[in-house]
């Protein structure tokens, strides 16, 4: 709204009450339906991929000691080790892992999108995420805009004239509650990026808990090789990205495996 300039404050206020409201909506079941099909972009698996991924998804729930019918494991189409994240019971899990992976690595896959499940209840992720819909889109829009040439350079000079601008009226005036209403469309995006990568790692980190810390520490190792076998070049992490480049959650990984040994836990 800081963006698109509201004339009013009553209509700014309704705005606001409006899409505040609008949570209560995820009460209904078939709005994370539309959530994994419309914003997610993930499909039921098909037959093939429903034998694949069963008994794998059953083994991790049963590592996690959680009932493996409370979510339902949907398919992301991508290259990626691991599925954007979700929300609510909805679990996501790239076609890459489900057509590639062995039966073991699959399931530290899964057991690391089930450990996104296990730091929040269903509901309260499901309101996380889309009351910071409009930070993401923002994000997504800033992150794939300065890939293109002509309108990076002017993302970059709007996004600079408006915080050098709405500093330069704070320090005249005063840091009160307007100026971060002014600022958050630039750093709201960083944020939840921000978050939304350390829960990454955090999931990283539990999946290794339930012993599955070796079998992602292959799949992070084969992806790595098998990008410098094809030189492929790394597309580093821009500050509006939601998940840390592969090589960062190897280091991070292999840095926690350490950790337990030295504390004597053993990783199966």
């Amino acid at each position: 709204m800081q963006f698109v300039g509201i004339p009013s404050d009553t209509i700014e206020h309704v705005a606001l009450g409006v899409w505040l409201v609008s949570g209560a909506a995820l009460i209904y079941p078939r709005t994370q339906d539309l959530l994994a099909w419309k914003v997610w972009r993930l499909r039921p698996p098909s037959e093939l991929e429903s034998r694949r991924v069963g008994p794998a998804w059953w083994a991790a729930c049963a590592a996690a000691g959680v009932n493996p019918d409370r979510y339902r494991v949907w398919i992301h189409e991508g290259p990626e080790a691991t599925a954007p994240q979700t929300a609510g019971s909805t679990v996501a899990v790239t076609s890459w892992s489900v057509h590639t992976l062995p039966p073991r690595n699959l399931e530290a896959v899964l057991a690391h999108e089930l450990a996104h499940r296990l730091a929040v209840p269903g509901w309260l992720s499901l309101m996380i995420y889309w009351y910071s819909l409009p930070a993401r889109a923002l994000g997504a829009f800033i992150r794939h805009g300065v890939k293109v040439p002509g309108l990076s350079t002017v993302i970059k000079l709007v996004i600079g004239f408006l915080v050098v601008g709405v500093f330069l009226v704070a320090i005249f005036t005063s840091f009160d509650e307007y100026f971060v209403m002014m600022i958050s469309p630039v750093f709201a995006p960083v944020v939840v990026a921000w978050a939304s990568r350390a829960s990454e790692k955090y999931a990283d980190r539990v999946t290794a808990d339930l012993g599955y810390g070796v079998s992602l520490w292959e799949v992070f190792t084969g992806r790595e090789v098998a990008r410098a076998q094809s030189h492929q070049r790394i597309d580093r992490t821009p500050l509006t990205a939601s998940q840390p480049i592969e090589s960062a959650r190897l280091r991070a990984l292999e840095h926690h495996l350490r950790s337990t040994t030295q504390n004597g836990h053993q990783t199966r």
